[in-house]
Parts: C-alpha cells; structure tokens; sequence
C-alpha cells in the first residue's frame, strides 16, 4: 500500500445544494405529524391542499422517501385537475428532487427542465429558475459533466446577482470554486473563489456556510499537496463544528486531520483524531467513517512497529469496508436499473408520438382527397387505397421489427446480469481475503487448494458465459465448487447433499448454466446465516416426463423471518435476473419453464422447472 498520498476517506467535498441541502439530515418529529394532522383536515382538493402535500414531502425526504413521492404525485394531480400552472412547476420541482435522491438523475432533469418550461406562471420566477439551476448544476456536478455543471452554476450566480440575494451568491460561488478545484490546471483558480465566497459568509455571519468552505478549501489545498495549510482551514472548521454543535461536520473534520497530520508524518496527532473519529462514528453509525479510521490507526501502528495491532486494525478495515462496499453496489445496480427503465419508456413514448404523427399525416391526406374534383375521385381513392395498404405493411414490419429488437435487448441485458450476478464483487472480494488469510497464516496447502477451486469457478463462469446451455454433468460440477468455496468462507459452516435422479444422462442433457446459483447464495446468506447451529441445503435434479425439475432446498430462518430482521428489502436480483432467463427460454422455444419459491415452517424451497433437452437423441 502506497501511503505517500493521504488515503482516508475525503468526504469534506460537497456542494451547496440550492433547494436540497444535505447538511442537516433530520427534521423534527413533531412538525411532520403537525402537517400530516393538516392534511388528514384539509381533504379538498384546492391549492391549500397543494402547498401542505409539497411542504410534507419536503419534510420527509431524508425520512420515508415512498412517502414524499406519493404526497407529490398527489400535488401534481391536483395541480393538473386545476389546471394550476404554477401548482404543476412547484410540484415539478419537488418531484425531481426526489428522483435525484433515488438515484434517477436522468429523470429528475427531465423534470427540472419541465419546471423551467412552467417559471413564467410564477410570480417570482427568478427565485424559482434560480432554484432549478442550482439543482441541475448539482446534478451535473455529481456526474462529472464539468462544463454543463460550471454553467449551471454561473446562470445561478448571475440570478442572485439580480436578486441581490448574499445568501444565494454564497452557495453559487462556494460550489463553482469547489468545482474548479477538482480540474488539475484551476486549483488556484478554484481556491480563490472559495476564498470569495468565505468573506461573503463570515460578513454574513452563516456559520453552516463557513465551516463547508473552511472544509472545501482544505481539501482543495491537500490536493495541491500544501498540508499545512489543508491543516489549518481543517482546524477552523473542526473548532467551528463544535461550536455549532453539528455531529456530522464534526466528523468529517476529524477524519480529515487525521488524514492531513498521515501525510505530514504526525502520527501521534493522527492517532488521537483517528481514534476521536472511530468513537464518533460508533455512536452515529456511520460504517464507512469506523473502516476509515481503523485503516488509519492500521498504518499508524505499523509505523510504530506493533504488527499485531495494525494487523488487527487492518482486519477491522476490511470486514466493515465489505460491508459498505456491498451497500454501494447494490446502490449502483439500483440506479443503473432505474436509468435502464428511464431509457425504455422514453423510446416507449417516443415511438407512440412517431404513431400519432403518421396517423395525424394519413388524415390530412385524406381531406386533401375530398376536395378532388369528382373526375379523379375514383382513381383517388385507389391510389389512396394502395398508399394505405403499403403504410400498413410498413407498420406492421416495424411493429415486427420492434419486438424483436425488444426482444434481442431483453435477451443481451440478462446474459450481461447473469454474468454479473455470477462474478459477484461481494463474493470475489471476500475469496480473495480468504486466500490472503491462509497465506498470512502460513497455511500453503489451504491457500493453494482454495485457489485452485477459485481460479476454476471463474475460468468457468466465464467460459459458461458466452453459452446458453451446458451438460448437466458440468452444471452440478460447478455448483460444488461454488458451495465448497462459499462453505470453506462461512464461519459457522453448513452441510449440503446433491441428488441426481437415475433416469437422467447428466452428460448428455442440456440446462442452462448456473441457474440454481442465486438461490443457493440466497439460501447460504440470508436463511442458514441467521442460524445459530449449522445449516444443511439440499440440492435435487427430477426428470419427470420432458421436463427436468431443479429444486433447492434449505434448513434457514425463512423468507417471512428474513423481512422482519430487514422489512425494506427486495426481491433480490437474482431472482429478477432468473425470471427474465425463464421468461426468454419460454419465448424461444415455445414451452412453459417456471420458478416457484415455496415457503416452509422451516427455510426455503426453489423449484425451477425447465424443458429437458438433449444434445444427442437416439432417433
């Protein structure tokens, strides 16, 4: 590990959002059930109503997000029904705020434009538009579109300039300057406008505002490798943090002294911070701050020559670094989905505007017909007939087309998230700290033998990959090496059988690869997990007529227990995943493939029913 560079976590880099600030993430209790109370009062659909529904979901944002987007959508009905125009840009606005917060940031800017389109029918449009400008500079910002973010920022700027608004003028230059500082070649450039904005928020006594900067231009000077100074801004901020009494600031500021004294080999300093960061972040909750600190004090203690403790801190970094890696994946599958969704309807929507279109062409056609003289009219109606038939078939070809098309996408998706679902990070990860461990611990023929069962599960998924069958011999195979990897990593340990029905020539039948797979992690890590003995899965291949059944079979906690421990979870996605692979299998080959999910006193049962095919016959 290279520890020349600082290498704890920088999270002091944020923006000043305009109509969503994050740094305060709690609204108090009693003012949402106040305005929930005003709403159960206020039934009528009017713009009193309006306004409650869009201050509520305002309230609830960093509550119950499910919440705040049925109170806006509710908002934007009304609005609609009214036919209120400035109703319908106030709930615009909100309702892409909580698209950005789920992760959509497509579909929050295709609303936020949307709302710009409706500005003029509000009376103080500027304060509005400003508003929107912020946020889809934010937006780019987060994505790193640097050139349509900086101009976002400087329409907002130019905005509050007209209003005279400091407040606003603050937040516009806080976040251009930031900006700038992350382009290499305008640091300075960044660092002085920063500088800007601090005067402007000191003169205006916004202590929330000085402390982001204080942390922003400390940042911006770690990043010139000028320490000392990212030294000094950081102990502004984290005296000012106290002061304010702001727990999450606080801790973003001990984490980056700690940090800034790592890079100038003040390592007592940097311990004390380190472990000031580890207590806060235990009392807060905050995983990825605890695995931050502990890698600190991991590289500290070697510097100290104590290789149990930075061993043991090491240790401590990389389970809770798992754990908060896991949680951003699924994240990031999250929101890759909902931009994938985004994508679809909007070509859905394009396609049936392309229809109207044709429709509304055909129609002026036809008028244009019935004003033909009588002479021309029956040759009129034939050409008009064969221009039909021909418009027709062209439909119906696109239609095909487009199915089809559908179809192959659908087909490429799922093949990309088995293969994904497969080469799961998580599990990759893990496997490999395994092999670290038993090397660590000297244990060569152990570290060889997992690595060898490892290299192959992969060198064979891959290959799998480009496959939509293998022998059943090879799947079974396959399977066993996965649940031996998975067994050797589980601490508690668990049993399992596999059963192969005689009827069945497992070398010369045909399934489609790993497709049991996802179960079989469902069942290992959300049903024998939560045991406290050891778990036993059951593995079974039927024939039963022409259809083989491939069932497996677990001992665990349960699906309804499973909720209860974790009520927001969802389905996973290798069921998903599973269900398209069956969805796509049915539609090729005209049969009836189908996933059953049975829920016992006693753990779980996954029956998927597939064809049974052969690669040679005896006919």
């Amino acid at each position: 590990m290279d520890y020349s560079k600082p290498f704890c976590l920088d999270m002091s880099l944020f923006y000043l959002a305009v109509f969503f600030i994050t740094l305060s993430f709690s609204q108090p209790q009693k003012e949402i059930d106040s305005l929930i109370l005003l709403l159960e009062n206020n039934t009528q659909r009017d713009s009193v109503r309006v306004r409650l529904l869009l201050t509520t979901s305002f309230k609830l944002r960093h509550k119950d997000l499910n919440e705040a987007r049925s109170l806006v959508d509710e908002a934007l009905d009304i609005s609609s029904e009214l036919k209120w125009i400035k109703g319908k840009a106030l709930s615009l606005r909100q309702s892409g705020m909580i698209y950005y917060r789920e992760g959509n940031s497509l579909k929050a800017v295709e609303v936020w434009y949307d709302a710009l389109k409706k500005s003029s029918a509000i009376k103080e449009a500027k304060d509005f538009e400003l508003t929107i400008y912020g946020n889809l500079a934010n937006v780019y910002a987060d994505s790193g579109e640097f050139e349509q973010a900086l101009d976002n920022y400087n329409k907002f700027l130019e905005l509050a300039k007209k209003l005279n608004n400091r407040k606003y003028q603050i937040q516009a230059l806080t976040n251009i300057g930031t900006l700038l500082t992350e382009k290499e070649t305008r640091i300075k450039e960044g660092i002085q406008t920063l500088e800007k904005a601090l005067a402007m928020a000191k003169k205006e006594n916004i202590q929330q505002y000085v402390v982001s900067i204080l942390l922003n231009i400390g940042l911006s000077h770690k990043r010139n490798e000028d320490y000392s100074k990212a030294l000094t801004y950081y102990q502004q901020a984290n005296k000012l943090s106290r002061k304010t009494g702001d727990k999450y600031v606080e801790l973003l500021t001990l984490n980056n002294l700690c940090n800034v004294n790592i890079s100038l080999s003040n390592y007592h300093e940097a311990e004390i911070y380190a472990k000031n960061t580890l207590n806060m972040s235990k009392e807060m909750g905050s995983i990825e701050w605890q695995s931050s600190a502990w890698e600190s004090l991991s590289h500290i203690y070697e510097t100290k020559n104590n290789s149990e403790k930075a061993l043991n801190a090491y240790k401590k970094h990389i389970k809770l670094n798992d754990s908060f890696a896991s949680l951003q994946n699924k994240e990031k599958i999250a929101k890759l989905e909902a931009e994938y969704q985004y994508n679809q309807e909007k070509n859905r929507l394009k396609a049936e505007a392309d229809k109207k279109q044709l429709l509304a062409q055909e129609e002026i056609n036809r008028q244009k017909l019935m004003t033909n003289t009588s002479i021309y009219a029956g040759s009129g109606i034939v050409l008009a007939s064969i221009i039909g038939f021909i418009l027709y078939r062209r439909k119906q070809d696109a239609v095909v087309k487009s199915k089809e098309a559908e179809f192959k996408t659908k087909v490429a998706n799922t093949e990309l998230k088995v293969l994904r679902a497969q080469m799961n990070p998580h599990f990759i990860f893990n496997s490999l700290n395994s092999i670290g461990s038993y090397i660590l611990n000297n244990d060569t023929d152990a570290a060889n033998n997992y690595l060898t069962k490892f290299s192959k599960l992969m060198r064979h998924t891959l290959e799998n990959s480009e496959r939509e069958e293998i022998s059943l011999e090879k799947d079974i195979e396959l399977l066993k090496t996965y649940l031996d990897i998975e067994k050797k990593r589980f601490s508690q340990g668990f049993n399992y059988d596999i059963k192969i029905d005689d009827a069945l020539d497992t070398k010369n039948t045909l399934i489609p690869p790993m497709i049991l797979q996802p179960f079989v992690e469902n069942s290992i890590w959300h049903g024998i997990s939560k045991l406290e003995g050891n778990g036993t899965i059951s593995i079974e291949v039927k024939k039963n007529k022409n259809v083989i059944i491939y069932s497996v079979d677990d001992n665990g906690i349960g699906r309804k227990k499973s909720r209860k421990s974790n009520p927001s979870k969802k389905e996973s996605l290798g069921i998903k995943i599973t269900k398209n692979r069956i969805d796509i299998i049915n539609k090729r080959k005209n049969v009836n493939a189908n996933l059953k999910i049975i829920d016992k006193e006693n753990g779980t049962r996954v029956e998927v029913t597939l064809p049974l095919e052969l690669e040679f016959t005896n006919d």
